[in-house]
């Protein structure tokens, strides 16, 4: 499963991601995208029930000063 992390720091890395959402849930794939006025980031996890808690533990908090916004894409597999 897949979800959609937005609004993350313009100077955040891939590492960065994987490293804040380490107490939540183990993730695999990340893919930042960087284009746009606040970089995006999609992370791949083994379950939609990681994916559901993830979600919820990082949606609307703040990652070094930026309330992210994370939800699961319908396109999701």
């Amino acid at each position: 499963m897949r979800i959609v992390i937005q609004n993350l720091p313009k100077e955040v890395s891939e590492e960065e991601v994987r490293e804040a959402l380490k107490p939540f849930a183990e993730v695999g794939a990340i893919k930042l995208i960087t284009e746009g006025s606040s970089p995006t980031t999609l992370v791949e996890v083994e379950s939609g029930e990681l994916a559901d808690r993830l979600v919820s533990h990082i949606n609307g908090h703040f990652y070094k000063g930026q309330r992210v916004a994370a939800w699961m894409p319908l396109w999701n597999e």
